[in-house]
């Protein structure tokens, strides 16, 4: 391990999600939870390296670009953009198609952690193959998540990202996350997005919701009583974020539990 942790981020190149009802609706990467986490890394002194399905540069979701998610501060938007354009200078603008590096257990011993944003787009093509074809899980992002795992080196995602475990490996039958305790958006604000006239965002619902899709392969869900808000919750190599809002804490839960691992390495986990 070297003295600098170097992270592996990992974003959906997605740009639309499909419907129950059928149909689409525009969709993408949540900005300050791909910013405020990949800040408090690079503060750090963190070397980043970025991931896409295809090597496609992501979208970044419009709708995250709402005041309501900055504190009603167009200062902090605006610096959230910024750190986005470094983000592209850093790297993220010619990202590693995910499908190259995935299976390539060399490459991916030199990451001491791996980050996932969040938004919908997670759901679309790290969780699937492709969803507007069929269900098929993304093998590429097993394989990807299993190598962290088995490694027991730090897997972060935030918000809708937890989701994308679900496509992780069972093995002997047990899904490798089964009895972790984790958390994710809470099914409450899928369904308004698509229920409540003032806040609707889809003529529809998504497919799947996170909360759901984890419970049923063996995770234990915490979340907040209410719709939304700050909850990080730390499980052995696995650390999630609920939401938008627990951006900046998940980062810096990231940034020490990332910076412990290195000094004192893990152990292998067994399955």
């Amino acid at each position: 391990m070297s003295t600098t942790a170097r992270v592996l981020v990992v974003v959906s190149a997605t740009d639309r999600i499909p419907l129950r009802e059928g149909g689409e609706e525009p969709t993408g990467t949540y900005l300050g939870e791909l910013t405020e986490p990949t800040d408090a890394m690079l503060e750090a002194g963190f070397e980043l390296r970025f991931a896409t399905p295809g090597g496609k540069v992501p979208t970044i979701d419009k709708t995250s670009y709402s005041l309501t998610y900055w504190n009603l501060s167009r200062a902090k938007l605006n610096a959230a953009k910024r750190s986005y354009k470094r983000l592209l200078e850093l790297g993220l603008a010619n990202p590693i198609p995910l499908e190259e590096i995935a299976h390539d257990r060399e490459r991916l011993a030199e990451f001491d952690a791996m980050f996932v944003p969040g938004g919908h787009a997670p759901m679309v093509d790290l969780l699937h193959r492709d969803p507007f074809v069929d269900d098929s899980l993304n093998e590429d992002f097993a394989a990807l998540v299993q190598f962290f795992h088995e490694a027991g080196r730090t897997t972060g995602l935030i918000c809708h990202a937890p989701a994308a475990l679900a496509a992780a490996p069972r093995i002997g039958g047990r899904w490798i996350y089964d009895g972790y305790r984790m958390t994710c958006i809470k099914t409450v604000v899928d369904r308004m997005l698509a229920d409540m006239p003032l806040v609707r965002r889809f003529q529809g619902h998504i497919k799947e919701y996170p909360t759901e899709l984890l419970v049923a392969a063996g995770a234990k869900i915490e979340q907040t009583k209410l719709p939304a808000g700050k909850k990080v919750v730390v499980n052995r190599e696995l650390i999630t974020g609920q939401d938008p809002y627990s951006a900046k804490a998940m980062g810096k839960a990231f940034v020490d539990k990332v910076l412990r691992a290195v000094r004192e390495p893990a152990p292998v986990q067994a399955n």
